[in-house]
């Protein structure tokens, strides 16, 4: 069954009633001296950030939770560089995730410092990143750098993974990166079509997205949607996977 957003409204209050032992838990140095402290309450953050919107269209408490969450990822990244042991999961290009959801929440400051950190730990990433992960956060890096170069390189892979089994359902961020890069505001639109199309697929049964906050709201895209428009391409059409007080 899809989710409703009765139920996310319930979810949200019982992830509420648990912040301040999240909270708590952060500021002991064991239960996260590997940081899954950090990484439980940055997952709590996420989830009432899209529900605080999807429920209550609260976009201030959208933007701060997902700036939150985040900043939290910065910290251990900062953490780990600084010889702690956190695990190295928290610290592959799966950071890609959380970039996205500070760009979602329009914090450009939060974004270039996560983007700035993120990468650069090979041993790590070939580990626990596919091809996949590896090209999307380095696109999305290098663009937030201005590093042309770099970012058309990574296109390259990236659009190569989203064509793989698997991965098709996210040729639309590949196309709207490509968009971004290249300047091509004639064919954004027509990328974000791709994107929530893809999107919807993946918010079925066995899909990424199935049975999480993302059912209601394309996080993923709101992101890109603010990505590109940094980079003075427009907005996408507003819709309800994209609604347009997030995006414009």
């Amino acid at each position: 069954m899809p989710l409703t957003r009765e139920k996310l409204a319930v979810i949200a209050e019982t992830e509420r009633e648990d912040l301040s032992l999240l909270r708590a838990n952060i500021r002991d140095v064991v239960k996260d001296r590997n940081g899954a402290a950090s990484g439980a309450l940055a997952s709590s953050l996420r989830l009432l950030a899209v529900a605080d919107y999807v429920v209550h269209k609260n976009v201030t408490a959208f933007r701060r939770q997902l700036s939150e969450a985040a900043a939290l990822r910065i910290t251990l990244l900062e953490r780990f560089d600084g010889g702690e042991a956190i695990s190295p999961s928290y610290v592959s290009m799966m950071t890609y995730k959380p970039l996205l959801g500070a760009l979602a929440a329009n914090n450009e400051a939060v974004a270039q410092t996560l983007a700035s950190r993120m990468g650069g730990r090979e041993a790590i990433e070939r580990e626990y990143d596919r091809v996949f992960e590896r090209a999307f956060g380095l696109c999305l890096k290098s663009i937030l750098a201005k590093d042309a170069s770099t970012a058309q390189g990574a296109m390259q892979a990236f659009e190569h993974a989203c064509k793989q089994r698997g991965n098709v359902d996210f040729q639309g961020y590949a196309y709207a990166l490509r968009c971004i890069v290249n300047n091509e505001s004639h064919l954004l639109q027509e990328a974000f079509e791709e994107i929530i199309a893809g999107h919807r697929r993946q918010s079925v049964r066995r899909g990424l997205f199935h049975q999480t906050e993302d059912e209601m709201l394309c996080v993923w895209g709101v992101g890109v949607a603010n990505l590109a428009q940094w980079n003075g391409l427009p907005a996408p059409a507003p819709s309800a996977l994209l609604p347009g007080d997030l995006v414009q």
